[in-house]
Parts: structure tokens; sequence; C-alpha cells
């Protein structure tokens, strides 16, 4: 059978009720040589023959990352990573499922309730170090906690659909921490306004959230390209060593 040259076929990972399903879909070319993004595929998909298709974006521009899901078990911004075909789109497998391609995501941010760091009448003309404005760079897509030894503490050391108990209150923030947490932090050491107590505070918040899981850690990966190794774990690493 001669392949069609305007279409793409890929799978898509459907979850209702805790149930999966694999739905395989037919993306059709707008033109001959479009590579489509993976938003693409699932918007052309919600339009079709899926109308309940759940899934999020917001910029489509690689800015706000709540697109992120993950491709043949990868996490991918969605609207800038292509597709092929056989792909294989899923939720990001790291967070607890909702619907279809929808994860919950606020036990990650209310990690970092009520930490108070600031300096009383700082100077805001103090430059920033330049780590500082490329930890900045972060959209929150939560690639990197892929393969976490930390983050999977939360869930046993497994991923959440392995989990066969209760899974942890998302609400009150997970207990054990993920290099986005870790970047928050360092990112709060760098900053000019953040007081020396604030500082402190910082190192303690990151050794609560599990830091030493780094040391035997190779690394993580930002789905940006931060260098989270040598800009956020090895930083931190270093102002704790003398408390892990």
């Amino acid at each position: 059978m001669n392949k069609n040259i305007n279409s793409i076929e890929v799978n898509i990972v459907t979850v209702r009720d805790g149930a999966e399903k694999v739905v395989s879909y037919t993306y059709n070319k707008r033109e001959e040589k479009e590579k489509p993004m993976a938003l693409d595929v699932l918007m052309q998909a919600q339009s079709s023959v899926i109308p309940d298709l759940a899934f999020r974006y917001g910029c489509r521009a690689r800015n706000c990352g709540v697109c992120t899901i993950d491709i043949n078990d990868r996490p991918r911004v969605a609207c800038r990573a292509r597709v092929k075909d056989g792909d294989k789109l899923s939720a990001i497998a790291t967070l607890p499922v909702l619907s279809d391609l929808v994860v919950r995501r606020d036990g990650i941010a209310r990690q970092m309730r009520g930490l108070k760091t600031s300096a009383q009448g700082n100077d805001l003309n103090v430059e920033a170090p330049e780590v500082y404005h490329d930890l900045t760079a972060c959209i929150e897509c939560y690639a990197c906690l892929d393969k976490c030894p930390m983050h999977s503490r939360n869930f046993e050391g497994k991923l959440p659909g392995d989990v066969k108990d209760t899974l942890p209150n998302a609400s009150e923030g997970y207990m054990h921490g993920n290099p986005f947490s870790l970047l928050k932090l360092e990112r709060l050491r760098n900053d000019p306004l953040t007081s020396e107590q604030g500082k402190n505070i910082a190192i303690e918040k990151a050794i609560d959230l599990g830091l030493e899981a780094c040391l035997d850690c190779p690394g993580c990966k930002c789905g940006v390209g931060i260098d989270l190794k040598n800009k956020v774990i090895k930083p931190l690493l270093e102002a704790a060593k003398n408390k892990l």
C-alpha cells in the first residue's frame, strides 16, 4: 500500500476515569511539506474526530510551558515539538492525570507557599548576576521532573499512574522537591532583593525538599535548555555541603 504523503498517523492516549485508551488518529497536512507540531495534531483531532479531547495550551510560542506532554514517553513542549508517523502522544507521566493529556500541576507550585526571603529597604538599582537572568528563562514546563529521584519520592519511587494507593494531596504542595523547585530557590539566592537570612532560608528549604537526592543523581534535563546541573544543583549542593 502506498503511503499517503499528505497525512501522518499518530496514537493519542486518552484517559477517562483512570482508564487509558489509545486512539489512532490521521493528521491531514495543510501542505505536503508540513512538519506539524504536536499541538497542531491535538487541535485538529479535537476539531474533527475527538471533540472532547482534553489538553492544555496557552501562548503557542514556548513561553508558558502548560502544553507540555509526553511524545513517545519523553516530555516535550507540544507547541514546539514536531511529530512524525507512529508517534505516541500522552500526558506527562510524572504528574497525576486529570483527563486525557491534562495533568494536575499545582502540587509543584504550592511547594513555595509561605517562603519569605526579601530584605527590608533593598536598593532596587542593584543589578542581578547573569545566572539570575539565565534562570528566568524557565517556562515551568516541568519536563525536568522526568526521571528525577527526588520528585519520585512523592509517589513511592514510582510514576503517579503506577501508585496503587491514594496519591499525595497536591493542594498542600508535594513534600519532596524537583529540579524546578530547586531552580526557584537558586534564583532567589541570586536575587539582589533577597536578604542574607533569605538566602539561608532558601538553602534550608532545598534541604527540606530532599536536596541530598541530587548527590548521586547523574543530572536532570531542562525542556528549554537551562544548564540545571551547573547553574542550579551544584551551587545548592556547595552551599549546603556542611548540612547534608
